[in-house]
């Protein structure tokens, strides 16, 4: 029985096609009357081919280039031909073997190249799949499937960096794309979670990352925590930029008069935080006072249109609809049409009313009003100092490689801030690859992150409204920002529609980090009957069996877990450890935690490894093992009081 299928998505076997028959029709070298039959043969059964191929009948068209290569087996395009159609039926290890003889006879050709990948990493070994991608990439760098290929590769190897920058190929060759689109938020997703951890971990009670966690609890809501927080980091000698600022917004969202105050002495500590007259124009909108408010509009834009064109919601969130109406009017009967920020902020308002887009033209009008340069003469520092950070930027990226940390953090903090927050990722890389320990560094990193993974879920919702892809980035930042309501009802809506089991997975945590877990473990069963060797599914399974005291239940799945992201190993060595222990395994437990002791920044793996040792009966090696736990937990209360 012949087998047909649907057209496949690869678009690469008409082009392929067409190169093997120009291959065929040299015919054989050999001359005479059978050199004439055989080639009239080949013609006949590439026909065939062809005709097979394209009504998806892959079992005649492979059987036909099974014939050819026997004919001419020193054609690779055949056995490439052939690989193809193997691969189409899904019988992967014979598509792999034909594959391989292609690229032995010829090493620089596309399909054998892109599939092999492709098929690499689809038994898991994303190393092996690289070697295979990146050379299908550069024989044809405009083929977004390459480029997916090389992003998945990279994801799977637990490289965010790397596949942030391949996916973001894929939407500049196809914009369309919603997967493109969705890979992307979801790898600056885990650059941001890998930044928030590593910050964690360096500088749990740090101003970077206590600022972090008060600017999540704004998001979620939770504003006098949020303003606890902000009061408390004041007094810190080291503190990201507009403080100030923040807590102002903090005071607005909560009603508070204290708003004005907070920023009011941010512009007399740094006359260049833009982010407090925006905080003023906000103020002044929700009092009625038109005027003042496109005053401080005008301070931001005549300082830096990047900026304000990039917060400019930060005006109108969370005001009264009835008083966006008044300010509309009121731009509209006492601003000129040549007040290019005005016409902005008019339409500004109209796109937060109703969700239409501002038009690039008057985008590009806001951003012209101060286009002279006010750069000229100044140092990267007097620029931010005065609110340029545009032209902060731009002067820090005539250097080649900025000079220092001190500069390459000096151009994330720019870039950021005028909006360019891919520049912002990028110099943030830089810095910690001198100072891997630098919590101004991960902190940019985190929050360009955030900015670019929210970006990417507006590109998507443009390319395919309404999409399940949609939701479930959605629902992953949400939970990226602990907001756990508006990410279950995410997850819930993207398994009722396609029941994809990164959904589940998503709701398994937010169920995990909201202590439910019997509701957890429903999501996980359904992920690993899926995929059983699912590392981040087998990770939470182990730790909400560890929760529950079934150490034998947990142990088969934390060594699955020991497959997945380097991130996550210490955690798992040490639940392993704890497993072992429970267990009277102590030498076990013993040999398991060591991996995990060189990432302790707070003890609490030294202090495991006490209470280990001393059910060994070692009492000095439990001494010594106490003694690095107490001098981690001492350093980290230092760290945490040095920077405050």
């Amino acid at each position: 029985m012949t087998s047909r299928r649907p057209a496949p998505r690869y678009h690469l076997t008409g082009m392929f096609l067409v190169l093997l028959g120009a291959v065929l029709a040299r015919g054989l070298p050999s001359a005479g009357q059978d050199a004439s039959e055989t080639d009239e043969h080949l013609a006949k059964v590439f026909s065939q081919a062809q005709a097979a191929q394209q009504q998806g009948d892959y079992r005649t068209a492979a059987s036909c280039y099974e014939e050819i290569v026997k004919l001419r087996p020193d054609v690779a395009e055949a056995w490439a031909n052939l690989g193809l159609m193997h691969q189409f039926l899904e019988e992967y290890p014979q598509a792999n073997h034909h594959f391989q003889i292609a690229l032995n006879k010829n090493p620089r050709l596309y399909v054998p190249n892109f599939f092999l990948g492709l098929n690499q990493l689809r038994a898991r070994q994303p190393a092996m799949a690289l070697r295979y991608l990146r050379v299908a990439e550069g024989l044809n760098p405009k083929d977004e499937q390459a480029a997916m290929g090389l992003a998945r590769a990279y994801q799977a190897s637990h490289d965010d960096t790397d596949a942030s920058k391949w996916f973001s190929r894929a939407t500049e060759i196809n914009p369309a794309d919603p997967e493109a689109w969705y890979g992307l938020g979801i790898a600056y997703l885990s650059l941001q979670d890998a930044a928030v951890i590593q910050l964690g971990k360096l500088a749990q009670n740090g101003p970077y990352a206590r600022s972090l966690v008060a600017e999540a609890f704004v998001v979620q809501g939770r504003i006098k925590d949020a303003i606890n927080i902000y009061n408390k980091l004041l007094a810190s000698p080291t503190q990201p930029p507009c403080l100030l600022a923040a807590l102002g917004f903090a005071y607005t969202q909560q009603g508070s008069d204290l708003a004005q105050k907070a920023f009011e002495d941010e512009l007399k500590k740094n006359p260049g935080c833009l982010a407090a007259r925006l905080g003023l124009a906000r103020l002044a909108l929700a009092k009625g006072e038109f005027s003042e408010a496109l005053s401080h509009a005008h301070a931001a834009w005549g300082a830096d249109p990047d900026f304000a064109r990039a917060n400019v919601q930060r005006i109108w969130k969370g005001t009264d609809p009835d008083q966006l109406s008044n300010a509309t009017a009121w731009l509209r009967q006492n601003t000129s049409s040549r007040d290019s920020v005005a016409q902005f902020l008019v339409q500004s308002v109209e796109s937060e009313r109703t969700g239409a887009e501002v038009s690039s033209e008057s985008k590009g009008q806001a951003t012209e009003m101060s286009a002279g340069s006010q750069s000229a003469g100044q140092s990267p520092e007097s620029l931010w100092a005065g609110g340029h950070y545009k032209a902060c930027e731009a002067k820090l990226r005539r250097e080649e490689t900025p000079e220092s940390t001190a500069r390459a953090l000096l151009l994330a903090q720019c870039s950021f801030y005028s909006g360019d927050y891919r520049t912002s990722l990028a110099a943030s890389a830089v810095a910690l690859k001198r100072d891997a320990q630098s919590s101004p560094a991960l902190y940019w990193k985190a929050k360009s992150s955030q900015e670019l993974a929210a970006d990417s879920l507006e590109r998507m919702s443009s390319a395919a409204p309404g999409s399940a892809k949609v939701h479930l980035l959605l629902a992953e930042l949400h939970r990226a920002g602990e907001e756990f309501g508006a990410a279950e009802a995410e997850y819930t809506q993207v398994i009722n529609s396609s029941n994809d089991p990164v959904a589940h997975l998503g709701l398994a945590q937010v169920y995990y980090q909201e202590s439910q877990d019997d509701k957890a473990l429903q999501q996980l069963q359904f992920v690993l009957r899926a995929d059983a060797t699912n590392p981040p599914g087998a990770f939470l399974m182990g730790q909400v069996l560890v929760r529950r005291h079934q150490y034998p239940e947990a142990i088969p799945y934390l060594k699955t877990a020991l497959n997945g992201s380097p991130l996550s190993l210490p955690q798992v060595h040490s639940l392993l450890a704890r497993c072992l222990a429970a267990l009277r395994d102590y030498s076990g437990a013993l040999a398991e935690l060591k991996p995990a002791l060189p990432s302790d920044t707070t003890g609490t793996y030294h202090y495991q490894l006490y209470q280990i040792y001393q059910k060994l009966g070692d009492a000095k090696a439990a001494a010594a093992a106490f003694q690095e736990s107490e001098e981690l937990r001492r350093e980290e209360a230092d760290s945490g009081r040095s920077k405050k």
